[in-house]
């Protein structure tokens, strides 16, 4: 089983976006991929995004549940640590539960909380999970970063903090904007090889793409 961790450089960036339409094309591709979003806040009833998850791996686990997408959802728009306000998450059940899946999965994708420095618990953030995760299970990353004003300084944060911590790793532009995109911020970051970061990411799962 493939691991991808999908994190992004801030909150509302289109991970689950970005992680849905992988998930589809790994899919019509012959593999067995999924997304799980082990940990959602602001739930009020259904966890929007898992729901839409579970309708992607339904279509090859027809008797997968809500629950095995997402093992925790909290009310509270906040950080996992934030909302989870009796302290319910724990991490080692999480990657047991990645464990088991190792037979039935031939790509398990799994969707971060907001960005890097998003705290899990009082002193173990997103970034500490990836860490963990390329150390037991040979996870990469994928870094989803927005198209709006300011999101050099966003993607060159992250993407050092990544390289810092030797984490493996690929930056995906979100373009909402390709135009104001093109104009703003392009002129800077045509220097970065996007097209090839997007290629050596298809090459983990589709070797001969």
């Amino acid at each position: 089983m493939q691991v991808l961790f999908v994190t992004g450089v801030d909150t509302n960036v289109g991970k689950t976006y970005i992680s849905s339409k992988l998930t589809i094309f790994l899919q019509s591709q012959g593999f067995r991929a999924i997304t799980i979003k082990p940990i959602e806040t602001g739930v009020l009833k259904t966890p929007l995004d898992s729901a839409l998850h579970l309708q992607n791996a339904q279509k090859i686990f027809a008797n997968f549940t809500l629950q095995e997408i997402n093992l925790y959802s909290f009310a509270l728009p906040a950080s996992p640590f934030v909302a989870d306000k009796n302290a319910e998450i724990s991490i080692p059940k999480i990657n047991s539960y990645l464990q088991s899946l190792k037979n039935q999965v031939d790509i398990l994708i799994i969707e971060g909380a907001g960005g890097l420095f998003v705290p899990i618990y009082k002193d173990y953030f997103m970034l500490d999970w990836i860490k963990d995760l390329q150390k037991d299970f040979h996870s990469h990353t994928l870094l989803v970063c927005d198209d709006k004003l300011g999101m050099i300084n966003r993607f060159l944060s992250a993407k050092t903090l990544l390289e810092l911590h030797q984490i493996s790793h690929t930056i995906f532009v979100n373009l909402q904007d390709k135009e104001a995109f093109k104009e703003i911020s392009y002129p800077f970051l045509k220097h970065y090889q996007f097209e090839q970061e997007i290629k050596n990411l298809l090459q983990l799962f589709y070797p001969h793409c």
